[in-house]
């Protein structure tokens, strides 16, 4: 496609996005003090959004947890198409996409995180995406929608095969996939790989990492009102590469060292395991009025981990092995996390459609047993509003909360 045709593309594409936002749900109660990190995360999230339309710009969509450094590293805007349409669900009314979705005969079975960003390419509200790239998912799903939009658009898609086993030769069979990756992704812009890029991907990386893990750090030992919903709303961006993020990490992490000055009474601590609706939701609003609840994705051994800058390549390859879903590991590094941060009761989300938490499930129910954890099991749906009602499931809550008490 040629330039001119980009542009008119993206341009449509950008004002289908500007009559979805301009039709917004009514706006929900806060749970929280408003947090400058909150606004500073809104501002850049809004910059990226504008960012990605224009013609000029350079843009990949890529799946969950994907190796964004590598992204950055290419001078390419990073479009991760199921957190974009779970982030923009948060505040927007899209039950039209969904409509679209099931006009398309797409089963309303499917997990609701994977028809968003599939209804959100038919609305033509993304960005058109100059090439696709993935690894590999516990998400079956993901990786076929991530193949489908690669085939609607029309271009290239790559892919990682990370393999589940971390040992030398797994990191090996790794590195040599992610150096070819980088050659292609520059062939398709008719380049060479530039090393000062990646290097300066990895540095910002770094930097805001280690802000974002100081801040998960204070957590386990202090209240900090709002700063575990922050720290999932960060990972769930998946920004690290971008120099925007240190700014942001590093003002998260020095509020979060005013709120353990200002000594929050504790309460009893919920850890929320699978995928988690929006932060002004019903059953969150009603679960903070008696207990913190922090999150599980954000606090993965994975998440934490700063990237090695003499061998990037190497420590990009370990950290995507880490965050493939293994149940031995992922076993482990809960029953870490539950010590260090003294989680008094589990929440388990079962997700509409979502076949992955409901296997994984018992694992967790198992750990819980074992270290004498209160857990409570939920089926629930944080994005499509129709398959989900709260008073369904609040006098479960409820007897859970009690228990708590």
């Amino acid at each position: 496609m040629d330039l001119d045709s980009i542009a008119q593309q993206r341009a449509t594409q950008y004002e289908n996005m500007l009559r979805l936002i301009g039709r917004q749900r009514a706006p929900s109660e806060e749970t929280a003090p408003g947090l400058a990190a909150t606004r500073m995360r809104s501002i850049v999230n809004c910059d990226r959004i504008a960012e990605a339309y224009r013609a000029d710009a350079k843009v990949a969509y890529v799946s969950e947890q994907f190796p964004t450094e590598i992204v950055f590293a290419a001078g390419v805007l990073p479009w991760n198409i199921e957190s974009m349409s779970n982030m923009l669900a948060q505040s927007l009314d899209i039950d039209q996409v969904f409509r679209l979705t099931q006009e398309r005969e797409l089963s309303r079975d499917i997990c609701s995180f994977l028809r968003g960003p599939f209804g959100m390419m038919l609305a033509e509200c993304y960005p058109r995406p100059d090439f696709v790239l993935t690894n590999d998912q516990p998400c079956e799903g993901l990786l076929k929608t991530i193949f489908m939009s690669g085939k609607r658009y029309g271009v290239p898609t790559f892919a990682l095969h990370t393999p589940n086993l971390l040992d030398q030769d797994a990191l090996d069979y790794l590195v040599q996939q992610i150096e070819i990756m980088l050659k292609r992704i520059a062939g398709v812009f008719q380049s060479d790989p530039d090393p000062e890029f990646l290097r300066s991907s990895i540095a910002n990386s770094n930097r805001a990492r280690a802000y974002y893990s100081k801040a998960a750090r204070l957590l386990e030992r202090h209240a900090l009102p709002g700063v575990a919903r922050e720290l999932l709303e960060i990972f769930g961006m998946n920004y690290f590469g971008a120099p925007e993020n240190i700014d942001l990490c590093k003002t998260l992490y020095e509020e979060a060292v005013v709120l353990a000055e200002s000594r929050a009474p504790k309460r009893p601590r919920v850890m929320w395991i699978g995928q988690t609706p929006g932060e002004s939701d019903e059953l969150l609003r009603h679960l903070g009025r008696s207990v913190d609840v922090l999150y599980w994705a954000p606090l993965w051994e994975a998440n934490l981990m700063g990237l090695d800058e003499e061998q990037p390549l190497r420590s990009i390859a370990e950290r995507a092995i880490r965050y493939h879903w293994n149940a031995e590991r992922m076993e482990c590094d809960l029953d870490h996390i539950t010590d260090a941060y003294q989680i008094e009761g589990y929440i388990i989300a079962n997700t509409w459609g979502c076949r992955n938490m409901m296997a994984i499930g018992p694992t967790f129910r198992s750990l819980a047993a074992r270290k004498r954890i209160k857990n409570l099991t939920i089926s629930i749906d944080p994005v499509d509003r129709n398959n989900y009602a709260f008073p369904h499931i609040k006098n479960r809550v409820d007897a859970f909360l009690e228990t708590l008490q």
